[in-house]
């Protein structure tokens, strides 16, 4: 009988050409595919939630399959884990209703990315933040973000490799927070386009250096242009951190930054 089962996913991107499956690089989602071959002697597909790029790390990446296997919904963590290389953890499996689709049923993610002020990082924070050596106006930062959130077209911050789709997309909420020379961003929207949160994050970094005003990043949002946005953030900042199940309120996000997802939030 084919059963449904669900996992949430942590990875740290570093050695991976992202989450999708590709050709011939290593990527989260082979590796686990790969896992699974061994556990049930079947070749499986995984679906999920967020295509990340090569570096971008997760924390709650969300993904079903497919399989006949026997083992019970709450043991694939186990039997994973025990193959998976130590950079790509299962924090839960469970089985669930067969016409459930992490992809389509969610309410939306929150991302987080990490700016370091100083040039020089440590070696401890180098493959988690951006080192971008210049000093950052959070109040400015947080001016722009404001002009950010809500319904927009977002084609100027779509990434040049994007497939097509729908640039229209809802954002709930962005928060900038300051610990010492650690700038975090928070985004959370109902989906993202491709580099969507990296362009966003090179926006605010050049705003928080009082390149780019309120008003010219709305000017940029009507252009429909990524030629007229600045620098794409690199990859190693950013981490998703969540995928909600549930319509996302001020109360969930307020939780999701609650926790210690280290050096994301805290």
């Amino acid at each position: 009988m084919k059963r449904n089962i669900w996992i949430t996913v942590s990875y740290e991107g570093t050695a991976y050409a992202g989450f999708q499956r590709q050709p011939v690089a290593m990527t989260v989602q082979k590796a686990i595919e790969e896992a699974l071959l061994q556990i049930t002697g079947v070749s499986t597909t995984l679906y999920f939630v967020a295509r990340t790029d090569a570096g971008v790390h997760a924390w709650g990446q969300e993904c079903t399959f497919y399989t006949e296997s026997r083992v019970p919904g709450d043991k694939f963590k186990y039997a994973l884990n025990a193959i998976l290389p130590r950079d790509i953890r299962v924090r839960e499996s469970r089985e669930v209703a067969e016409d459930f689709s992490v992809r389509r049923m969610n309410y939306g993610k929150t991302y987080a990315y990490n700016i370091w002020q100083d040039r020089d990082v440590s070696p401890f924070m180098r493959r988690y933040v951006w080192a971008l050596g210049r000093e950052l106006n959070v109040e400015k930062m947080r001016a722009v973000a404001a002009k950010l959130v809500g319904r927009h077209d977002f084609t100027s911050f779509r990434g040049n490799n994007s497939v097509p789709s729908d640039p229209v997309r809802n954002l709930m909420d962005i928060r900038i927070e300051a610990k010492g020379r650690l700038i975090r961003i928070y985004v959370t929207g109902e989906g993202f386009l491709y580099h969507m949160v990296r362009n966003i994050a090179g926006a605010l970094a050049d705003a928080g250096q009082g390149k780019l005003s309120p008003e010219e990043l709305v000017n940029i949002l009507k252009a429909r242009d990524r030629r007229k946005l600045g620098v794409t953030a690199p990859a190693e900042g950013l981490c998703l951190l969540q995928v909600y199940f549930e319509p996302v309120t001020e109360s969930d996000i307020k939780a999701t930054l609650a926790q210690d997802y280290w050096p994301w939030t805290r």
